[in-house]
């Protein structure tokens, strides 16, 4: 099973954990008409979409290289949270409580305040462009995991930002391991659309039309000191 698990293909949690295509930000940059030095600071390639579980829109034409502004149409006051727009980014997006006490703790408490913590520090970097926190749960040998922050950091940095990409997981039963190491914890994977706009206004998007296979094997091992998010899997539900 851990094997399985990290030579699988795994794609961007956010807009792609449900079955889209693999893009990374030089893709999607270009797919977006992104300009050209924008363009050139992202490489990665894209992967074929083969999952009919998230459908996905494209807009090819592009508006003014000016079209970031504020969410909502105007800054919002210091303290007031505003989603992402098609007018801009998220602001004064909350920062999420410290991670639940005991979250370190090799236990199935600690494995689920682990995930909780990782779900919503992911959360918060989609919305912000901040995947910090959000990084300190994954295990640094999850590179597919941890490129996909790299390419939603860079959209932000080139003036592009996300909208919605929320999620979240409900655990399916309990966790369970085949020698005491490695655990996996079967969960249901909660998202309803993700859209990337890129700094000239032209953007991409999927939406999670087809909810009948959201259900992830999620791998996690504990490193003596914390749990350490692994991989995780496409299943049956």
């Amino acid at each position: 099973m851990e094997k399985f698990l990290k030579d699988s293909v795994v794609l961007n949690r956010r807009a792609l954990l449900g079955g889209g295509a693999l893009v990374g930000l030089g893709a999607l940059l270009a797919a977006c008409g992104q300009q050209a030095n924008n363009e050139a600071a992202a490489t990665a390639t894209a992967a074929p979409s083969e999952s009919p579980s998230a459908s996905e829109v494209t807009a090819a034409s592009a508006t003014p290289s000016s079209a970031r502004g504020y969410s909502g149409g105007s800054k919002a006051p210091d303290g007031e949270y505003r989603p992402a727009d098609k007018y801009g980014p998220a602001q004064n997006v909350p920062k999420p409580a410290e991670p639940e006490d005991g979250y370190r703790e090799k236990s199935v408490e600690g494995m689920r305040k682990t995930l909780d913590a990782w779900v919503k520090w992911g959360n918060y970097g989609v919305q912000t462009g901040d995947y910090s926190m959000a990084r300190q749960f994954v295990s640094p040998t999850f590179k597919s995991e941890l490129e996909a922050y790299e390419g939603v950091e860079r959209l932000y940095q080139h003036g592009g930002w996300v909208i919605d990409g929320i999620e979240s997981l409900t655990a399916d039963g309990a966790p369970w391991s085949e020698d005491g190491e490695t655990y996996f914890w079967k969960a249901y994977h909660v998202w309803e659309k993700e859209i990337y706009v890129a700094a000239d206004g032209s953007w991409r998007s999927w939406t999670n039309e087809d909810k009948t296979n959201d259900t992830f094997i999620f791998e996690l091992k504990h490193n003596g000191q914390k749990w350490e998010i692994m991989g995780y899997k496409g299943v049956d539900d």
